[in-house]
């Protein structure tokens, strides 16, 4: 069960609860159920899903940092767009001087914890760039997938060193207007079982339809963005 759960895509997740509840409450507000002025007030909502996201990630993983930034943020300009919250966050400017304080005192607290945390030797991967890129590289003996999220930047995950050995390994990936580059071996096969909107999967690897090996399934939704794989 606790395999199960990780292979969610827990950004995917959320972003696609925030689209329902933006056309829901569109639908609502045209059919005179409720009065909004616009269901676009609500946008900030996508900067909670995303921080919420990475609050979830599985431990271990880098981010969960910015995440708490993107949440507070998210519900701070939410608040402000509902006429809940008279102040403008530009006037708390100097928050951000005592947070960065306590973040470096935190990392120094968690320093020897980073040091100790399970990387490249790790059956899955978890990887989440937004607004920038991120690069994960795996050498584990049986590799069995995990999660790309690729929002706005890119995401390179190396996959050379790594091997199959229980059945198929599946990566579940994400991108919106952004991209993922994934690197496998050659003796490798690779079946897309994607859905691409507007974006592109791309497989430029040599396969080996017939050869019984590894094989790795890469699944999810490109929207606006692209996914490439090859050797």
């Amino acid at each position: 069960m606790e395999a199960e759960r990780s292979t969610l895509n827990a950004p995917r997740l959320f972003l696609g609860l925030v689209v329902v509840t933006l056309g829901l409450i569109a639908l609502l507000d045209n059919l005179g159920v409720i009065q909004v002025e616009s269901a676009w007030r609500f946008w900030p909502l996508f900067l909670v899903a995303f921080g919420t996201a990475r609050l979830l990630r599985p431990a271990g993983c880098p981010g969960r940092w910015t995440g708490f930034m993107l949440v507070l943020i998210g519900l701070w300009l939410l608040l402000q767009n509902l006429g809940v919250m008279p102040f403008r966050l530009i006037h708390f400017w100097p928050v951000l001087i005592v947070l960065l304080g306590l973040r470096l005192v935190w990392g120094g607290f968690q320093q020897r914890a980073r040091e100790a945390a399970p990387s490249e030797t790790a059956a899955r991967v978890s990887s989440f760039a937004m607004l920038g890129g991120s690069e994960h590289k795996s050498t584990a003996v049986d590799f069995r997938g995990g999660d790309v999220t690729a929002i706005l930047g890119g995401s390179k995950i190396d996959l050379r060193n790594a091997a199959i050995k229980s059945g198929d390994a599946v990566l579940d990936t994400f991108a919106m207007w952004g991209g993922i580059e994934i690197l496998v071996p050659r003796n490798w096969s690779v079946s897309v079982q994607g859905t691409p909107i507007l974006g592109a999967y791309e497989d430029k690897t040599d396969q080996h339809p017939d050869s019984g090996g590894p094989r790795l399934v890469v699944r999810g939704v490109v929207i606006m963005g692209g996914v490439e794989i090859k050797n």
